[in-house]
């Protein structure tokens, strides 16, 4: 086992058990075992011959890493020790049983992912925990300890309620100390101030529930619905699902909902004596989280959708990308022309898009002085979009043509035939698009066509409902002909605001905006095309001395392509054919891989002039330590900071993007802000040269692309 991997999937796998993906944190935990040492030396045991096997059977090694494996052997081993008096059978017995347990987890676990999709939670550990309860009343070889979940000493100088909330925490890693817990708590305020709200939360609505129905506090069942309350106002609060106002209110229902029924199974369990530990808790979160996923839509309660961290970096990511991506759609349809035109009539238009057909388009082309034809107009063919050619938005299949309808004079409509000469494309995925009015005898395709995207279907004409020549353009959900409309974006465009360009992505052009499509420029699609095994070498200075830092592109299980630093920092990202992203990090701030993460939030694959564009990043990305801790506090009230990117590209030479970070406080905090360059170089044949940061003009850190044969 290499020692890497040995380190990492042992302290993961103690971190875990709070939804935690911190080393350091998995550490704290560790050391918390060790209040009782043989307690502590038979859970590291147990840890290491858990992930030990997940290895000699050849499992993913990224999950062993990761301690998807071992936490669960970890809570055997942990409960094996609590609630049984080791012997001279203990170790023999405990390996065969973390056997049993880790192929019910493998099991549990993988089934709950790709049946539910939901996580396996300690369930497996309950299923192994039981069956030895049940071998063992059959071989009676192990005594049971007569005292669990009582017995521990407070700590004189802190209120009762604090050392119960202490011993609380300690028992979820079943231990019955003060200390333990509040080493526990300690690792939690450090990683997460909304998971210490949570925990606090869950702990005083169990008192309340508790007082309520007249339980004692410090009795066995008063201490399995506070534990496993704690538990679940974590995970329902901030930690399977993003944090808001209302996951709090989640929380608290699913404290009602374990406390009880935990009352219920206590008494049922209690008949066949056996403890009924975090059973609740796997059912309570089980059952919420299954009937959410139900739902017409998420609103402000959200299922975790992404690789989790803590709950500020869940709630971070998911508003930066709700920021980013919230219209983002799986097709990127293209504008249906070339060229320069305008929006002479938008969604809810003042003549025709109205009710069913309010979200479409009418496109035409003006002048300097804005007006859409020549002098003296009297003829479709003095207007400066008659004729020109009109193309498909995106691939597809022809499935509606009507054509031979005659151009109308102008100033005058066609009524009967409203539609005029029309294409209906069929892109998949329940997706459609019809262009209307267009040129009689101009379609150049027919009905079972299969088309790209930017091939010319026709010319633009005068047909139809159409006084003067333009393009009626819409998306629906069906083959008809002026079908309701769908409020469906245009992937990328280009908006002319007079002395520069702007870049909209996934967006809906506004009324008498002049626009155009993105033009790509292929050596620049070619950088950023990061394909899977590609491999760099980045070369900076660190102290005076040259480090070479090694990335590698990978896609997970998911299907999601990353990009992974040889110090196992990793950044993901998605490439639409046209912009490239970055869509998350997690790893040092130091590494090359961060300053590249941060300069190409957002790449478009275009030289154009005076191009610009901008984008919002997750302020967990960029903020210091004070700054952060006064947002975690706040974000679930009301949100303090906020970071923006503007960038801009360049051709002299080589292609150069140049990207300026802002961070800034609103309110009383507008004092805090601060702003950073980056400059990324793309040589003229289409390879990455260098990126690097700037302050106040001056370069603060420099990266060099080493090519294979430099190397």
């Amino acid at each position: 086992m290499k020692l890497s991997i040995l380190i990492d999937s042992t302290l993961f796998s103690y971190s875990q058990i709070f939804f935690s993906n911190r080393r350091w944190f998995g550490f704290l935990v560790l050391i918390a075992t060790f209040i009782f040492p043989v307690h502590g030396s038979i859970i590291l045991f147990s840890t290491l011959i858990t992930n030990f096997i997940a290895l000699i059977f050849n499992y993913e090694q990224k999950k062993i890493r990761e301690g998807f494996y071992g936490f669960n052997g970890l809570l055997f081993g942990a409960a094996l020790s609590f609630f049984y008096k080791p012997n001279e059978y203990f170790l023999p017995v405990l390996v065969i049983f973390l056997l049993i347990n880790f192929f019910i987890n493998a099991a549990v676990e993988n089934y709950f992912a790709f049946a539910f999709n939901l996580p396996g939670l300690s369930l497996p550990f309950l299923i192994s925990f039981y069956l030895f309860v049940i071998f063992n009343r059959t071989i009676k070889i192990f005594e049971a300890n007569s005292v669990f979940f009582q017995s521990a000493t407070y700590l004189s100088f802190l209120p009762d309620e604090v050392n119960l909330f202490l011993l609380n925490l300690g028992y979820l890693i079943l231990q019955n100390s003060v200390i333990s817990g509040l080493i526990i708590l300690i690792a939690i305020l450090f990683f997460s101030r909304i998971m210490f709200l949570l925990s606090l939360i869950g702990f005083i609505f169990s008192l309340i529930i508790l007082n309520i129905f007249q339980i004692n506090y410090s009795s066995q069942l008063g201490i399995l619905i506070s534990l496993n309350s704690i538990i679940v106002s974590i995970a329902l609060g901030g930690s399977l699902i993003i944090p808001s106002n209302r996951s709090i209110i989640l929380s608290l229902l699913g404290v009602s909902i374990v406390s009880i029924l935990t009352i219920i199974w206590s008494s049922i369990f209690q008949k066949v004596n056996l403890n009924i530990f975090v059973l609740p808790f796997n059912f309570t979160v089980f059952l919420i989280i299954y009937a959410l996923k139900f739902r017409e839509s998420a609103g402000e309660v959200v299922l975790l959708y992404f690789r989790p961290g803590s709950p500020e970096e869940n709630y971070y990511y998911h508003k930066n990308r709700k920021a980013r991506f919230e219209k983002y759609k799986f097709i990127n349809a293209s504008l249906p022309f070339n060229g320069e035109w305008t929006v002479s009539q938008a969604f809810d238009g003042e003549f025709t898009h109205k009710e069913d057909w309010r979200y479409a388009f009418d496109f035409v082309i003006t002048d300097e002085s804005n007006k859409t034809y020549d002098e003296p107009g009297l003829n479709p063919e003095d207007f400066h979009c008659y004729g020109l050619p009109v193309i498909s938005p995106y691939k597809g299949k022809v499935v509606k043509v009507v054509d031979g309808i005659d151009e109308n004079e102008i100033g005058k409509i066609n009524i009967k035939q409203n539609w005029g000469n029309t294409v209906v494309i069929d892109h998949g995925q329940g997706l459609f698009s019809a262009i209307s009015h267009l040129k009689k005898h101009s379609i150049r395709v027919k009905e079972g066509d299969e088309i790209e995207k930017g091939d010319v279907i026709g010319h633009c004409g005068n047909s139809g409902r159409s006084p003067e020549p333009h393009i009626h353009f819409q998306f629906q959900k069906n083959d008809k002909i002026g079908g309701a409309t769908l409020q469906f974006p245009f992937g990328h465009f280009v908006v002319n605001r007079g002395k520069y360009f702007e870049l909209k992505s996934y967006d809906y052009p506004l009324k008498n905006e002049k626009i155009q499509r993105l033009e790509i420029n292929s050596k620049i699609k070619d950088a950023f095309n990061f394909e899977y095994g590609d491999k760099y070498q980045i070369q900076f200075k660190k102290s005076g001395k040259l480090i070479t830092e090694k990335w590698e592109v990978k896609i997970d299980p998911f299907n999601i392509p990353y990009i992974e630093s040889s110090s196992g920092s990793i950044a993901t990202f998605f490439n639409d054919d046209e912009v490239f992203y970055f869509t998350s990090y997690i790893g040092k701030k130091k590494d090359a891989l961060y300053h590249f993460y941060l300069a190409s939030f957002q790449i478009p694959f275009t030289s154009m002039k005076d191009i610009t564009w901008s984008d919002s990043y997750p302020i967990s990305m960029l903020t210091n330590f004070l700054a952060m801790i006064i947002s975690d506090i706040l974000i679930l009230i009301y949100n303090p900071f906020e970071a923006t990117g503007n960038f801009s590209v360049e051709e002299d030479g080589d292609f150069i993007f140049q990207n300026k970070i802002t961070f800034y406080g609103k309110g009383i905090f507008r004092s805090i802000n601060w702003s950073r360059n980056y400059k990324i170089i793309v040589d003229r044949n289409g390879f990455l040269k260098s990126f690097y940061c700037l302050e106040l003009n001056k370069i603060k850190c420099e990266f060099n692309f080493i090519k294979e044969d430099e190397v």
